[in-house]
């Protein structure tokens, strides 16, 4: 069968091979010259830049495709000890094992509470809470004092996410087990390194790669799909949407596909304003990841504990997790980020190399929902009342979040289509 693909990142990327590997004719289309969507890396002053913050969690879905593939990426793993959360003028180690849980001041009078948590964590099963917010999570597992504000921290480091009111406890917890177990990998070369493995892959497998080819409309009719490409129409048997969100995949469908408009209406896009510096000396004693409790707030040093950057030099992550629906104040943004950094490791200005701030990057382009029944009640990857098309992206499907829903996704729709 010819099956056609539209979008480049990872979701559009594995869904490729995975059809390519089931017998089916692939072609992949990507409006952008260059590949991987937000799993792209640039470099800037020397410093490779991913688009924020990224981590691969080891036991996630992502790794998982590409162990399989044979094409598991390098990188090191953050130490687990040494991390700071940050409470007002309060700081503290964050509770990583027994030692730090018995000494940090930030669980003052509620280490049993929050220890109790850790040692069941690993048994909890993640299901039982997918009608439930993270916020009512918290306040079920950990009550209301010291233990449920670093709980919150927590769930916003592993998800991505500031939107407790709504957002379903399910991923964060099942995130959490992945971090405990496994833990997460910065990657050699910035998460570019899986998207040029994957392109390779493709086209190893025959994917037909059509890069700078924007998709301006598909059309589902009996027996197959028409694209319009360029002002030219081709016809497949199937067609896989992996455009990014679903706003542009509504847009894709017009209005023959009334869920499309609902997906797009209703997302809640996890966001965060990032500050990345790269440092032209190594970073020092001070803690290399600090987690802000009062303030929605993460520092991480990716380099050297990944290849990022020259020897003797230091990349640091500062961001912000955004509300869906605060005002936006990029000052407000900034200057928490760099406040943040001013604290963690003071003169780091005049360090720096490379300073760049982004105010607004999408981590996840909509969010599981306690109201739909967690990451069960996702949409797709089939469309309804169309047979021949089938979405993917990381707001699709009940397995994973971030990147792990992006190629999970992708291989179901693939297997789904063809």
């Amino acid at each position: 069968m010819r099956l056609a693909v539209i979008g480049g990142g990872l979701a559009g990327l594995s869904a490729a091979i995975e059809a390519a590997k089931c017998g089916a004719e692939a072609t992949l289309y990507d409006a952008r010259e260059s590949l991987g969507g937000r799993a792209r890396t640039r470099v800037r002053d020397g410093f490779q830049l991913n688009e924020g913050a990224h981590a691969l969690y080891v036991d996630g879905e992502a790794m998982a495709f590409l162990r399989e593939l044979g094409c598991e990426p390098a990188g090191g793993v953050p130490a687990a000890s040494g991390g700071i959360g940050i409470d007002g003028a309060l700081a503290g180690p964050l509770p990583s094992g027994a030692w730090s849980l018995l000494r940090t001041p930030l669980l003052r009078g509620e280490r049993v509470n929050f220890g109790r948590l850790f040692a069941k964590l690993a048994r909890l099963d993640a299901s039982d809470f997918a009608e439930m917010t993270v916020n009512a999570a918290v306040a079920e597992l950990l009550g209301h004092g010291r233990a449920s504000r670093l709980g919150h921290a927590l769930f916003r480091l592993s998800t991505y996410g500031n939107d407790p009111g709504c957002a379903s406890a399910d991923a964060g917890i099942m995130q959490l087990k992945y971090a405990l177990a496994g833990g997460v990998r910065y990657l050699d070369g910035g998460w570019q390194t899986i998207v040029d493995s994957l392109r390779t892959e493709a086209v190893a497998h025959g994917v037909i790669i059509e890069a700078g080819a924007k998709v301006n409309e598909v059309r589902s009719h009996d027996g197959g799909t028409e694209l319009q490409v360029n002002g030219s129409t081709h016809a497949y048997q199937a067609t896989i949407l992996a455009p990014g969100s679903p706003r542009l995949a509504g847009q894709l469908l017009g209005p023959v596909a009334p869920a499309t408009a609902c997906w797009a209406a209703s997302a809640r896009p996890s966001t965060v304003a990032s500050l990345d510096v790269g440092l032209g000396v190594e970073w020092g004693p001070g803690p290399t990841f600090a987690l802000g409790i009062d303030e929605p707030l993460y520092l991480s040093v990716h380099a050297p504990v990944a290849s990022l950057a020259d020897a003797g030099q230091a990349l640091v992550h500062v961001s912000r997790y955004q509300k869906p629906d605060e005002t936006p104040d990029t000052e407000r943004d900034r200057r928490a980020c760099e406040e943040l950094l001013d604290r963690v490791r003071p003169g780091w200005r005049e360090d720096a190399v490379h300073v760049g701030f982004h105010r607004r990057l999408v981590a996840a382009s909509d969010q599981p929902r306690a109201e739909r029944g967690g990451l069960g009640g996702r949409p797709g990857p089939g469309v309804p009342g169309m047979t021949d098309v089938y979405v993917a992206g990381d707001w699709v499907g009940p397995e994973g979040l971030l990147a792990d829903a992006s190629i999970a996704s992708g291989r179901a729709a693939a297997r789904l289509a063809t």
